[in-house]
């Protein structure tokens, strides 16, 4: 490791990452969980605590609604969310359901920007900050960056729904990706997932000039 990184830092922020999936964790869960001895784990999650991005109940710990906080300041820089959420409740609404935009990180597909139009035929439970594995999602086949236009996944992260997204930017080296998802029981669905891809290349296009979303991609 390069002498020029803080391991302490780098320990801190593995104890915000134990809680991926947990709505309370317990110190020993915690060090478990951030690969960390229980002493150290200790001090850092009460450290978190003092400041404020960790609260304590008892012997469980969950995380406070201060860790918006930066997903917020990173929603604001550069007008990124004032320009892309207006593409996807447009699309959305053409849709007549949901759409995702999601970004590469490290080896899962991380949910940047969400949008559904009321009474939306299917949600996944999806939001902004979700992350998955990239293998078992469309929207995640996509950002390995294959050479293909698109991805359609049946069933493979839930059963009865189908993925389908498409990459923003050229296929073999995407900037981010954009999906939804059918019920795998729609009426012609193959009519409809090319109905619906087509509407997913017009907001990759869209979102392709989106200059924090270069950003983010510039990042990874």
């Amino acid at each position: 490791m390069s002498k020029t990184l803080s391991t302490t830092l780098l320990k801190g922020l593995s104890i915000l990452d134990a809680f991926d999936g947990a709505a309370s964790l317990t110190l020993v869960e915690i060090a478990e969980r951030a690969g960390l001895d229980r002493s150290t784990a200790r001090r850092l999650t009460l450290t978190f605590v003092e400041a404020g991005w960790i609260v304590q109940q008892g012997r469980a710990f969950a995380l406070s609604a201060r860790v918006l906080r930066p997903a917020g300041q990173f929603l604001r820089a550069g007008g990124f969310g004032r320009a892309v959420q207006p593409i996807l409740n447009a699309h959305a609404e053409s849709l007549g359901g949901e759409i995702s935009l999601a970004v590469r990180d490290r080896n899962q597909a991380l949910y940047v920007a969400h949008s559904a139009r009321p009474g939306a035929r299917v949600s996944l439970g999806l939001t902004v900050g979700s992350a998955v594995p990239l293998e078992t999602t469309a929207i995640g086949r996509v950002l390995l960056t294959s050479a293909e236009p698109f991805q359609i996944l049946r069933g493979a992260y839930e059963t009865g729904v189908c993925g389908f997204a498409v990459p923003v930017g050229p296929p073999d080296a995407p900037i981010a990706a954009v999906g939804s998802t059918f019920p795998l029981a729609l009426p012609n669905l193959e009519t409809r997932l090319e109905s619906a891809l087509a509407g997913l290349q017009m907001a990759a296009a869209e979102l392709r000039d989106v200059a924090g979303l270069q950003l983010i991609a510039s990042a990874e």
